[in-house]
């Protein structure tokens, strides 16, 4: 047992004083020529990975574009269909030419107006009326029970509100359409084949031609209700009131506050029907816009800027005012009603007096005035508006 040990720490000694092998580390384990075979092989792989990244981006940016142009034209195409669909509102209302046509008569031509008692037509003045602001009102107006119907609140519409901005006549003899006997008296009258469109009347005033005080009235009368009072979808005036021409000097004895308002409430209902059907392109908004947007304007709360209370209404609600202030109450494109309305209504504001004169006996008018202490019992309120 010991030999082995003795052997195995001989072998041990011997192995020690032996020389060790001798062991070559390199700083670098490649030569020049790989070094420079790994930097290409790595510009390579960069490349290749930047023509990757580009490629990736393109295709993205691509699809991004079609995606943005897909939409671009979809929506295109909706707002085309839409707009083609969208119904196109017009109105034969023209507040213009018949203030054209008023101003333009003669001084014997107003003399016959005042003659038949008509003279307080004369008094309205040019007036631009927005038809989108109109468009508006209609769309609130609700024909059944008679109020522009607001969000929480109304404003009523009666023929008295007619009264209050017009002055027509109210009460008195009921307006009849007659739409055969109207179109008999005007084509026996003029001696035409048909109903002629209201410029024929409106050019008959605005020449020298020579016209009998009775053509006066008539072309007049035509003019005012076919551009204000009563427009319809037609250049040539509706044959319904025609046959109230006949007689100028009972005339001014209709109820024509009634009529023009049961027109409006008739021109709007008809209106309503027509905005539910989308096969129509094109749609009427009859009836007189300017005591449409006058009762609306009336009843909202302006400040500072409020107008006086004057009546009638006609005498305040001229030129831009109605513009300006459809401005003031604008929210946004064609919607209004930005501002609040009034906490009493307007027709609860003035007091009523009756004042009558030996000439108007006959037939009272009441009237709405702001102070009626100023008035005596002498003094007729008709006859100071219309001289």
């Amino acid at each position: 047992m010991e030999s082995l040990w003795e052997a195995y720490a001989d072998e041990s000694q011997s192995a020690s004083k032996s020389p060790s092998p001798k062991v070559n580390f390199y700083e670098d384990v490649f030569t020049e020529g790989d070094s420079d075979l790994l930097s290409k092989e790595q510009t390579l792989r960069d490349e290749k990975f930047d023509e990757a990244l580009l490629k990736f981006y393109m295709t993205n940016k691509v699809k991004q574009l079609k995606r943005k142009l897909t939409a671009t034209r979809t929506e295109k195409f909706k707002k085309q269909k839409s707009e083609n669909n969208e119904q196109v509102v017009f109105t034969r209302y023209s507040g213009k030419y018949f203030s054209s046509v008023a101003k333009s008569l003669t001084p014997h031509q107003v003399s016959v107006i005042h003659k038949y008692g008509a003279g307080s037509f004369l008094k309205f003045e040019k007036t631009d009326v927005p038809l989108r602001f109109v468009k508006w009102i209609a769309g609130k107006f609700d024909t059944r029970t008679s109020h522009i119907q607001l969000t929480s609140n109304f404003i009523p519409v009666t023929k008295e509100t007619i009264h209050n901005i017009l002055v027509l006549p109210i009460g008195g003899l009921e307006v009849v359409p007659d739409r055969e006997a109207g179109r008999s008296f005007i084509l026996s009258h003029f001696n035409v084949p048909s109903i002629p469109q209201v410029s024929y009347f409106g050019s008959k005033l605005k020449t020298e031609e020579v016209l009998s005080d009775e053509d006066i009235f008539i072309c007049f009368m035509t003019v005012m209700f076919q551009n204000f009072l009563c427009p319809n979808s037609s250049l040539q005036p509706s044959s319904e009131y025609l046959h109230l021409f006949r007689d100028p000097a009972n005339f001014m004895k209709y109820d024509l506050s009634k009529f023009v308002y049961e027109w409006l409430v008739m021109s709007t209902n008809k209106f309503h029907k027509a905005t539910k059907l989308s096969s129509r392109r094109q749609i009427t908004l009859g009836g007189n816009h300017y005591s449409l947007a006058v009762a609306y304007l009336d009843s909202v709360d302006f400040g500072l800027k409020a107008l006086p209370d004057i009546v009638p209404r006609v005498l305040v609600w001229k030129g831009s005012r109605i513009r300006e202030y459809a401005d003031l109450d604008k929210r946004s494109g064609n919607s209004f009603g930005k501002r609040p309305l009034k906490h009493v209504a307007y027709a609860c504001k003035v007091q009523r007096k009756k004042l009558k004169c030996s000439q108007h006996k006959g037939r009272r008018k009441s009237f709405k005035v702001q102070n009626p202490e100023e008035f005596s019992s002498t003094n007729c309120l008709l006859c100071s508006y219309q001289s």
